[in-house]
């Protein structure tokens, strides 16, 4: 490390600051930079980057907090139970000072509070003393995925990042296995790992970039068509689970378009799956006994026996893939000569990948988020909010990998949760788990193709005006705790309507929030949440905010409001 690393790394941060994340506070934004790096191998979207964000009063030396279980990012309440037996666990605890050292102390109270806030039996009321709501929310997320999954591998990183560092003393290594001690006397069968992030390490995993190019051996010679870009061919078992596996030994989720969640876990065609992986039969091969997998790629180049392929998707065969992946888990058989059929098409064109990934899934159960995104309601969402200055993320991390300022985009999951909360009015399922919007009733309700265009807008304005308003309490309070709450009652007080329809609010795509609306619809829920809070002894603000029976007293007194404000009054 050098003082060079230093001056580049400050300028890197300003330059990407300004250009990405300008109305982040430079704190958040560091950790944001930092875990943006740190989890490149996870492929995390802008949501999950900042739903880790934990730093500020009471945060126990913990800035950022971020669970994967096989790279899929949990950040929130819906339970992952159909992953299989071993899947892996990650847990990762980064801070980030901009300081030019590590600190004894930093370490000492990870030291001191990781263990009570990883305890199963902790008691929630007695953390709130000293720990911020969304650290216990994190943390108690984790435990619940821990307790969820069947026989984890449990993984702990807990990363140091310094931005102006250029040296570790000797004696802060010591009480980095100090720590790593600590780590296993709370999970005894858990992987720790301490690690130290000066300004050169930030800087050489800022030169790192994700493969776009990966490689798929295959068993003999392709056959391709007379379409350019079309090739079939069979893969070796090991081959297939060695192009589907992660740097980190993860089923990697950026190889798919669909949520990992949406492997159907013990179905009957998974078992029968995991039945004809496991009796390996010297005259039949698998590919014999399997539909196969379907990839698409930007570019794809042939090479003998094998596949280039750039930002390679696999569309269809996520059951197939999965079980591939968790067979080795399962058997002790080490050799497998069996092979997998595949299909690779070049599909630089998005609408043609639009194409092929509902024409390959035509036979599946409609649900998988993978089809949602090619439905023409999404694109015709992304081509208006284009004309609004917004980017509609309906393809996972598209415009965040084109470095688009994080405050102008947003996700389907965003969508969702603004809609949910503004128009069916129910911020507790917004608030709870964002991916319920995939769910087929939901999503009907949500993404209706009769819907105006304009309400889309202005759902996500008002739940943005929310987050805007509520930013200037984020030392006191955690502004996800609030905002779905907020947004619904804004919708009520500028539509004018007790259930504002999505006619009602393409109306008002372009109105106005004023700070004195804001305020008092604010102090409604507050009052609520006293009120919930003394009623039930329910403390914790997160559980108030999932809470549907909150909700509908903040309905009811939002209505109220409403009734008792005259038109004149400039609402």
């Amino acid at each position: 490390m050098s003082a060079n690393d230093v001056v580049l790394l400050e300028s890197t941060l300003e330059r990407e600051r300004s250009k990405t994340a300008s109305k982040l506070p430079v704190t958040d934004f560091h950790t944001f930079f930092v875990a943006r790096q740190y989890l490149k191998a996870y492929s995390p979207n802008h949501d999950d980057l900042l739903s880790g964000l934990v730093d500020g009063e009471k945060d126990c030396g913990i800035d950022g907090i971020y669970i994967f279980v096989d790279s899929l990012c949990i950040r929130d309440d819906e339970p992952v139970t159909r992953l299989g037996r071993r899947a892996n666990l990650d847990l990762i605890i980064l801070q980030v000072k901009n300081s030019s050292g590590f600190t004894e102390n930093a370490i000492d109270k990870l030291i001191v509070n990781l263990p009570k806030l990883l305890d199963f039996g902790r008691d929630e009321e007695t953390l709130a003393k000293f720990v911020n709501p969304k650290l216990i929310e994190a943390t108690r997320r984790f435990l619940e995925t821990y307790k969820n999954l069947d026989l984890p591998q449990l993984r702990i990183f807990v990363a140091f990042g310094s931005l102006k560092a250029t040296h570790l003393h000797p004696q802060t290594q010591v009480k980095a296995s100090e720590l790593e001690s600590v780590l296993l006397g709370t999970f005894g069968g858990c992987e720790p790992s301490v690690q130290f992030l000066g300004a050169g390490e930030i800087c050489s995993l800022v030169r790192e970039n994700p493969p776009t190019i990966r490689r798929l051996n295959l068993a003999e010679n392709p056959i391709s068509t007379d379409t350019a870009g079309g090739y079939v061919g069979v893969v070796r078992l090991d081959d297939y689970e060695a192009f589907i596996t992660g740097s980190a030994g993860d089923l990697d989720a950026g190889l798919f378009e669909a949520n990992v969640r949406d492997y159907e876990g013990e179905t009957a065609v998974n078992r029968s799956i995991q039945q004809t992986l496991e009796q390996a039969e010297s005259d039949i091969d698998f590919w014999w006994l399997n539909n196969g997998v379907t990839i698409v790629a930007s570019r794809v180049q042939p090479a003998n026996k094998m596949l280039e392929l750039e930002s390679p998707q696999i569309v269809n065969g996520l059951q197939t893939s999965t079980e591939i992946y968790k067979r080795k888990k399962r058997s002790a058989n080490d050799r497998d000569a069996r092979s997998v059929l595949v299909k690779v098409i070049e599909a630089p064109d998005d609408a043609i990948r639009d194409r092929i990934i509902r024409a390959t899934n035509s036979q599946t159960a409609f649900g998988p988020s993978v089809l949602r995104a090619t439905d023409l309601v999404q694109r015709r969402i992304e081509e208006y909010l284009l004309g609004k200055n917004l980017f509609y993320e309906r393809r996972r991390r598209y415009y965040f990998n084109k470095q688009y300022p994080v405050d102008r985009i947003v996700s389907i999951d965003s969508m969702g949760q603004s809609v949910l909360s503004v128009t069916v009015q129910t911020p507790h399922v917004a608030r709870k788990n964002a991916g319920r919007v995939f769910d087929d009733d939901v999503y009907k309700l949500v993404f209706h193709p009769e819907h105006p265009l304009a309400a889309y807008h202005a759902c996500t304005q008002l739940l943005q005006a929310s987050r805007d308003f509520l930013s200037a309490y984020r030392k006191k309070i955690s502004v996800e705790d609030f905002q779905y709450q907020l947004a619904m009652l804004l919708g009520i007080a500028l539509a004018r309507r007790q259930e504002p329809t999505m006619r009602d609010l393409a109306k008002i795509e372009d109105a106005e929030v004023r700070t004195s609306l804001a305020k008092e619809l604010f102090s409604i829920i507050q009052e609520e949440y006293d009120h919930s809070s003394r009623m039930t002894g329910i403390y914790l603000l997160d559980q108030l905010a999932k809470d549907p029976d909150v909700t509908k007293r903040i309905l009811e007194r939002g209505r109220g409001y409403l009734r008792s404000s005259s038109r004149s009054d400039g609402v």
